[in-house]
């Protein structure tokens, strides 16, 4: 029977965005949220009266497939579409610490990209592996932005692997015993980096998708995919060293790839950006990013490329 009471956490999956975000939503007021013990919980109904009347006034942050137009962010508010990472997280805390509201949703790379051209977000975070070059990113940001300077900013380098639980009883530590067949696997909707790199590989081993048990079961977090295998309803899945690490599960590394962001040209010189520039290459924001586990941060905040 389903509880009628919500943790802030099953909320922000129920809405697809970052507990930050959730935390924020209670704050304004817009989400009702009491307080049992210590904890607070959301009523499923308020949760649900809350979906509706977002769903009315095409709510950005509860539909991450349709972000708010431009021109609708306030001055120190910058709207965030792309990929999911703990280190988003933690840059819209350090960010709220200046006054400045990072508000995102998560919706892959590829629609984050998307949303970028559309106009209708001005920051979006992108790890896609472009098959015919090897390359993160650049590719991408060529194809689908040719015509708007953009700069890609690094955010950090992160390994991608094997989630699995503690002890690794399966003993999945390579590919070839990932897509053996003998394992069920939850996978990353379609478009999200992860998901390019699953695909990616599968052809490259000429493995079918109608071999791998689970492969059709998509979700849009790495948080989500990693609580399936800790709830055993997957005994793997493809996803980031962070998440498994704060769930107790064990994780195998499998790829070093590099997570960017893309800032439009325009918003480049506007101080909530140059604030977001300063956290990123702050010392104390990049050992709060290490201490996460799984990722390399020597390149964070470095401009990796200008796009004019």
């Amino acid at each position: 029977m389903e509880s009628d009471y919500l943790t802030p956490d099953e909320v922000a999956v129920e809405l697809k965005l970052t507990r930050y975000t959730v935390y924020e939503l209670i704050k304004r007021g817009d989400l009702p949220a009491s307080k049992i013990g210590r904890t607070l919980r959301i009523l499923r109904s308020d949760l649900h009266a809350f979906m509706y009347k977002s769903k009315s006034r095409e709510d950005p942050l509860l539909h991450a497939s349709a972000p708010p137009h431009r021109g609708q962010a306030q001055p120190f508010e910058i709207i965030f579409a792309g990929s999911h990472d703990l280190t988003i997280d933690l840059l819209a805390r350090k960010l709220s610490e200046r006054g400045i509201t990072l508000l995102p949703a998560f919706c892959g790379s590829l629609d984050g990209l998307i949303e970028l051209y559309k106009g209708r977000v001005e920051l979006a975070g992108t790890h896609l592996l472009d098959n015919m070059t090897g390359e993160y990113n650049l590719p991408y940001i060529r194809c689908l932005l040719p015509t708007d300077g953009v700069s890609v900013v690094n955010l950090v380098s992160r390994w991608q692997g094997f989630v699995v639980p503690k002890g690794n009883p399966r003993m999945i530590t390579s590919w070839d015993e990932f897509l053996s067949g003998r394992h069920r696997i939850v996978n990353r909707q379609r478009g999200s980096g992860t998901r390019v790199l699953l695909d990616f590989t599968m052809r490259q081993m000429e493995v079918s998708p109608e071999a791998i048990p689970g492969y059709e079961v998509e979700l849009t977090t790495h948080y989500a995919t990693a609580a399936a295998v800790l709830q055993g309803t997957a005994d793997a899945a493809l996803g980031i060293e962070s998440v498994a690490r704060g769930l107790g599960l064990d994780f195998f590394p499998i790829q070093e790839e590099r997570y960017d962001l893309v800032i439009p040209a325009r918003f480049a010189r506007q101080e909530r950006f140059l604030q977001l520039l300063d956290v990123l290459r702050d010392p104390a924001f990049k050992q709060a990013v290490v201490a996460q586990g799984g990722y390399n941060v020597s390149s964070t905040g470095k401009v990796i490329d200008r796009m004019v």
